[in-house]
């Protein structure tokens, strides 16, 4: 699926925290089934969606629509773009970026895990409070200094369903040269669509500088909705 490519803790008042908590082996494997869970969900051989996907940008908005039942380079579909219906010539520039999109795909590129952004190895169980449990974990993103980021994974209390990531740099990183990030955040946010849990919110904050001069600063928000499951989900 396209698109899945603050303060720690933010927005969880704990009742219980234990500082550096040995996560328990239990522990580790309710974070491990609901990676294996998320990645299940979001296996196109498995499942077939269809979802709206809203993209906020500091100078655009735009909604599409996937449709996993369609040709590979026919599943996506423009909507509209700040608020305007698309014309005939953005449309077709936009057939053709996605048609370049999927031979780079077959080319060059790879489905990323959801379970491939964290190393589950190094799990620490942080606290609970009467909704939600807290783990923090070393991020593995091959195209960063994983030592300069720090990440925080949430639980739900009950289903175990994965709630939320985070991921932020705790120190400047430099991705490529004469590029240096000063701010790096990543959160995902999950909930249940079709009794299956899947990607509901994703925002990526950015501020740095490219050639020194170049300010790099983006604020990027993906909201998913409209979800609707086109088959009977394989096991």
């Amino acid at each position: 699926m396209k698109g899945f490519k603050v303060g720690l803790l933010v927005g969880f008042s704990f009742v219980c925290y234990n500082a550096n908590a040995v996560v328990s082996e239990e522990q580790q494997q309710w974070v491990k089934q609901a990676f294996s869970d998320l990645n299940s969900n979001n296996d196109g051989t498995k499942v077939l969606w269809q979802y709206s996907q809203q993209t906020v940008m500091p100078d655009m908005t735009r909604i599409e629509q996937f449709n996993a039942s369609l040709p590979e380079t026919e599943r996506w579909s423009l909507v509209s773009e700040n608020g305007d219906t698309p014309s005939k010539k953005r449309l077709t520039e936009y057939r053709e970026r996605q048609q370049d999109l999927h031979e780079d795909k077959d080319e060059t590129s790879y489905e990323l895990a959801f379970s491939d952004l964290i190393d589950l190895s190094t799990l620490v169980f942080v606290g609970e409070d009467d909704n939600n449990m807290s783990f923090t974990f070393t991020p593995n993103i091959d195209e960063l200094d994983n030592n300069a980021l720090a990440g925080v994974l949430y639980l739900d209390k009950t289903s175990k369903h994965l709630r939320k990531i985070i991921i932020r740099n705790t120190d400047e990183i430099n991705p490529a040269f004469s590029v240096t990030l000063t701010k790096f955040e990543l959160e995902l946010s999950f909930d249940v669509f079709e009794g299956l849990v899947m990607p509901a919110h994703t925002s990526t904050t950015i501020m740095g500088t490219a050639a020194i001069f170049k300010s790099l600063d983006s604020v990027q928000t993906v909201t998913y909705s409209d979800y609707k499951i086109l088959n009977n989900p394989q096991t």
